[in-house]
């Protein structure tokens, strides 16, 4: 009987389990089959654990200035961070639509390494569509086949549910990129890249859609093989109705043809639609808009990195980043200099390239010795023993000197020129603490060490101005981009520096693109001049305008180029390197390649040019200046002429690979009188 009782217990208790067994299978089935229907739902920004959800006219935080006038449109600012703001117009039904022009690569990430994106597009207008056609695009003379577009502004959908999100491609013959982003509430600060898909060139092989790792992994990347066009999608994504989603279609591409349009899929339906202008809401006005219609010339930069953002290859290991006052303690003998290497003779025409040598320096920057095609004058670091032993030297007369006794806290910088037969002039920066002085004194004079010689002298006839004016000239014609660039790029100079013994001249020849006199009168410079030239463009016509415009023989004439970076140090180094009646001087810069920029700078450093020359006003005219005769409407060449003329009268250029001083590639169709 017992065994009866325990039988049917048994089988009582595997009947439970049997049962709860299948309950949990049947839970588990359910679950999955659900949660593969449901949607993602795009993380909202917290503020005290509560969902950020901002129904217009609603969200004070967020929103203000919200006019509740049902007849007129509802405009809004929307408080994105601190002094940055967006604004739309309700009621406007259009997108914000940029491009950027003659830019290299196929892949997003390609424009953005470029210093003009995101917020110096060549083009900014708008668009009542999601759909982008390269091969309209193409026909745009100014687009060489390299171009790119941003779409942006805000989403509104009309029904609250899933929302799918899909690329659809055809025409593809062209290598390209294409990423889709979207906020989850107004804000850009809260976007994620829902979609990405690419294509690179034939030669290549194709890249499948991926989803991006930095999506959530249940938000994916299809792609549909039954289309004849091609579609990308995204998973289902959460949206509400009456909600303002920020969004951000970039696409890249790179010759061939491209058609693509993003679509999307609304709540219970089953197939892909363009998405209505009436779900459009632009993030600003076009009123903020229709007046830059830029130059397809080239793409304005946003002015020079701060230093501790640039590959520590262009940090300058000397003090550069002020005019300190460098001061001659004068504790050296004098001495009277003569030239290591300049002497009148006539030279064969562009005989310069031959005839000029690069100084020394010392530390290493780390970007003056790269291989390079073009090395054809490589950087000379001076060895560790000869700086060893000029410092050496230098103390020693400092602690023997009657007039100041101190000590040397540091070696800032050193140059040298060195000539086998006479022996070698330096020029030495040093930070000197002198005797009962709090504060350290930064020095900078050229010294002169004859061949075995034991004692430095001190050049009492080559000698540099510490407080020289400095002309900076200028020649253009629609060169509008660049102007704005070189205008603010001095402007941040001298925000750093406070040297404004700096005046900017420009000759313009009657460029169509910018008003270049009204740009220099609202800019922050507090000396520039303006002159207008008619005719056809000539560098050196424009050029020596600007030395006929300057009067005073004891200010410096620094001609300088458009598509320059110009570290913050580089005019107080011209001062170092022009040397009255002495010295010309003539940096060379690094030759960025297209499509490059200091944050990934690849170049080389250019030997063939003798474009950035500086001088004092009276040897400009000793020399001659520029000759227009021969070099009439046209550019290229008048540049080695000035330098083979100054040595022959004389006079040394001072040529060094100057760290930071970067030539940003720019394609030359268009430009001046071509």
């Amino acid at each position: 009987m017992d065994n009866i009782f325990m039988r049917k217990g048994l089988r009582c208790l595997l009947n439970m389990l049997l049962s709860a067994a299948i309950y949990v299978i049947v839970v588990f089935c359910f679950l999955t089959v659900y949660s593969s229907n449901t949607a993602v739902v795009l993380t909202p920004y917290k503020r005290d654990e509560q969902p950020h959800r901002c129904t217009l006219p609603a969200c004070a935080d967020t929103v203000t200035n919200v006019k509740t006038t049902s007849t007129a449109p509802l405009s809004v600012i929307l408080n994105i961070q601190p002094h940055h703001t967006l604004a739309y117009n309700e009621s406007a039904g259009y997108l914000n639509y940029d491009v950027w022009r003659q830019m290299p690569g196929y892949l997003v990430d390609d424009m953005r390494v470029r210093r003009s994106f995101p917020n110096h597009p060549d083009i900014t207008q708008i668009t009542d569509t999601l759909r982008i056609d390269f091969s309209e695009a193409a026909g745009d003379s100014h687009h060489d086949g390299k171009y790119a577009h941003k779409i942006y502004g805000f989403l509104r959908p009309f029904a609250t549910g899933v929302h799918t999100f899909g690329f659809e491609i055809s025409k593809r013959t062209a290598s390209y990129g294409l990423e889709l982003w979207l906020s989850n509430s107004t804000s850009p600060l809260h976007t994620r890249k829902i979609l990405t898909t690419e294509k690179r060139r034939k030669w290549r092989k194709e890249k499948e859609p991926t989803t991006p790792p930095d999506t959530p992994t249940s938000i994916s990347s299809q792609s549909s093989s039954h289309m004849s066009n091609e579609l990308v999608t995204s998973e289902a994504i959460w949206l509400d109705a009456g909600l303002f989603y920020y969004m951000e279609f970039l696409e890249k591409a790179f010759d061939g043809s491209i058609t693509v349009e993003v679509k999307w899929r609304l709540p219970d339906a089953s197939n892909f639609v363009s998405i209505s202008n009436d779900s459009f809401v632009p993030a600003v006005p076009l009123s903020d808009t229709d007046e830059f219609v830029h130059s397809p010339m080239a793409t304005i930069l946003q002015g020079p990195l701060p230093s501790n953002k640039l590959q520590s290859h262009w940090r300058v290991a000397f003090v550069e980043d002020a005019v300190y006052p460098a001061m001659n303690l004068d504790v050296l003998p004098p001495c009277n200099f003569t030239s290591l290497y300049a002497i009148p003779h006539v030279l064969d025409e562009y005989g310069a390239h031959n005839e000029v040598f690069i100084s020394g320096m010392y530390p290493d920057s780390g970007s003056l010795h790269w291989s390079t095609l073009h090395d054809r004058l490589p950087q000379h670091i001076i060895k560790q023993e000869v700086v060893d032993s000029v410092v050496g030297l230098y103390k020693a007369a400092l602690s023997s000197s009657t007039k100041y006794r101190g000590t040397v806290e540091q070696l800032h910088y050193m140059e040298q020129t060195a000539n086998k037969q006479n022996g070698s002039r330096f020029l030495v920066e040093f930070g000197v603490h002198l005797h009962g002085e709090d504060v350290t004194t930064h020095t900078s004079e050229y010294v002169y060490l004859a061949q075995g010689s034991t004692h430095l002298c001190h050049t009492i006839n080559f000698e540099w101005k510490h407080y020289a004016y400095v002309y900076l000239v200028v020649t253009l014609k629609n060169l509008g981009l660049w102007t704005k660039h070189l205008i603010h790029n001095i402007e941040h100079n001298q925000g750093v520096t406070k040297d404004f013994s700096v005046e900017l001249v420009i000759v313009d020849y009657e460029s169509s693109d910018l008003n270049v006199e009204a740009e220099l009168s609202k800019s922050s410079l507090p000396k520039w001049h303006y002159i207008r030239k008619t005719g056809p463009f000539s560098r050196a016509g424009g050029l020596q305008a600007a030395l006929d415009y300057v009067t005073d023989p004891n200010s410096i004439v620094l001609a300088m180029d458009m598509h320059l970076a110009i570290p913050p140090g580089f005019v107080n180094y011209a001062r170092k390197h022009v040397v009255q009646g002495k010295m010309a001087f003539a940096p060379m810069f690094f030759r960025l390649n297209k499509g490059y920029t200091e944050v990934n700078p690849q170049g080389y450093w250019e030997p063939y040019t003798f474009g950035i020359f500086g001088l004092y006003k009276s040897d400009w005219d000793t020399v001659g200046g520029y000759n227009t005769t021969h070099y009439t409407y046209e550019w290229g060449g008048e540049d080695v002429d000035v330098a083979d003329r100054t040595l022959e009268h004389g006079y040394e250029i001072f040529r060094i690979r100057y760290p930071g001083f970067l030539h940003y590639y720019h394609s030359r169709k268009g430009l001046w009188n071509s």
